[in-house]
């Protein structure tokens, strides 16, 4: 579980939400546990992804993927045990309204109609695109910023705007990186289309969301190296 936690990684979903709750208000302290739970899902999702019968990776962040280290079966209990830790710590350090609209929005986001949906529609090499991209990546974002946004007991109205961002966020964040992995042809324009549309909606949160709205912008510069290194390439 340590091995595949701690090596590294951009740690982009903690980051929202923890920008989430500040933009409502909230704090930074507050929001860590919940932001420290979404690692552990997003890692627990990275082991299982990585196995023989899922996407067959032996590397993951610079390293041995962990069934490569310690065998399939462990690799497998690691998952299972770090998504449970997950909501181990949320019961434990909020209280229980709170824990458990988070916990309600986590289970929605991670379960059949979210991200476990999506990767079986990828094994079953379903043609929607968006729809995998989606359930497998973008309603992780989202329940990102949503939780971030209930460690702040922010209102229904934040709340909205930030599963919106958190949603368009995640497709563009996803579509980024099929364009950088060669998988897919998505318009630097489609791309730059959902940017904006995730920052639109932060306009309610002032200057509070500055920090989110540079997220968004950092998700969508690599696309732009891309496309210069291409031109360079056709000179």
């Amino acid at each position: 579980m340590r091995y595949s936690v701690f090596p590294g990684g951009k740690r982009v979903r903690p980051v929202i939400l923890i920008e989430a709750a500040e933009a409502c208000g909230g704090s930074t302290k507050n929001a860590v546990p919940a932001a420290s739970a979404i690692e552990l899902i997003h890692t627990y999702s990275l082991i299982h992804d990585d196995l023989p019968s899922m996407d067959d990776d032996d590397y993951r962040r610079g390293v041995l993927s962990c069934h490569k280290k310690f065998g399939v079966a462990n690799a497998v209990l690691a998952g299972d045990a770090l998504l449970t830790l997950a909501f181990e710590m949320i019961a434990n350090e909020y209280s229980p309204g709170t824990g458990m609209e988070m916990v309600r929005e986590l289970s929605c986001a991670i379960g059949s109609m979210g991200m476990a949906g999506g990767q079986a529609l990828d094994i079953a090499k379903h043609k929607d695109i968006k729809t995998i991209n989606r359930l497998k990546t973008a309603k992780l974002f989202e329940v990102s910023v949503v939780m971030g946004a209930l460690s702040a007991g922010a209102s229904a109205s934040m709340i909205e705007a930030l599963r919106r961002y958190g949603l368009s966020l995640g497709m563009a964040f996803q579509a980024v990186d099929d364009s950088l992995d060669g998988e897919s042809r998505v318009s630097r324009k489609a791309a730059e289309g959902l940017i904006a549309k995730a920052k639109n909606v932060l306009k309610i949160f002032g200057s509070r969301a500055d920090g989110l709205k540079e997220i968004a912008n950092g998700i969508i510069r690599p696309l732009a190296s891309l496309r210069g290194a291409k031109r360079r390439s056709n000179r």
